[in-house]
């Protein structure tokens, strides 16, 4: 693969200035998955996933944030607690108030690619402790599966996140 294409994602952290953020070039891949921050500020933050297949495999909620994801290629089914599945296609996408639980599988036919936007009240008012992905680490922790366990980002539970990242070669999103 060519990593000169390749664009470094670290989180962006704004308290009083906007950003500017990219989700192009982003490498496309043969297995597992990719979380790359865009920006946070002190209640919302921006993430790009992708997924080879596979998905967000166990119910799980997520106890501090309302959030959203919106499909930019690909497509995924979403499966709630009360047992309810929709097929969210590109250009579509789901809102996920805080503690409902869901799950999705991604469609194999080609890569999902996921623009995944949070929100919620923090109980720690700083940017300092976010997750590789952006993700404010007090928000992280009131995440938990169906079974009550915390989740935890690479657990087997989690499908395709368990899995070793493969990058398609030659192959990005949204290259121009």
């Amino acid at each position: 693969m060519d990593d000169t294409k390749i664009i470094e994602r670290r989180p962006v952290a704004c308290t009083d200035e906007a950003v500017v953020f990219s989700m192009r070039n982003l490498p496309m891949l043969e297995q597992g998955t990719s979380y790359d921050p865009l920006a946070t500020t002190q209640n919302l933050w921006a993430a790009v996933k992708v997924y080879a297949s596979g998905g967000e495999n166990a119910l799980h909620a997520h106890g501090g944030e309302d959030h959203a994801f919106i499909v930019l290629q690909g497509k995924a089914t979403f499966t709630f607690g009360d047992g309810r599945s929709q097929v969210v296609r590109v250009h579509e996408g789901v809102m996920i108030p805080k503690g409902v639980q869901y799950k999705f599988e991604a469609d194999q036919a080609e890569n999902l690619v996921l623009l995944r936007v949070g929100g919620g009240e923090r109980t720690v008012k700083s940017l300092d402790n976010l997750t590789a992905h952006g993700t404010p680490k007090d928000v992280v922790a009131q995440t938990t599966f169906s079974d009550g366990s915390v989740k935890v980002g690479n657990s087997p539970k989690n499908g395709e996140t368990s899995k070793t990242r493969v990058y398609a070669k030659g192959k990005y999103f949204s290259p121009d």
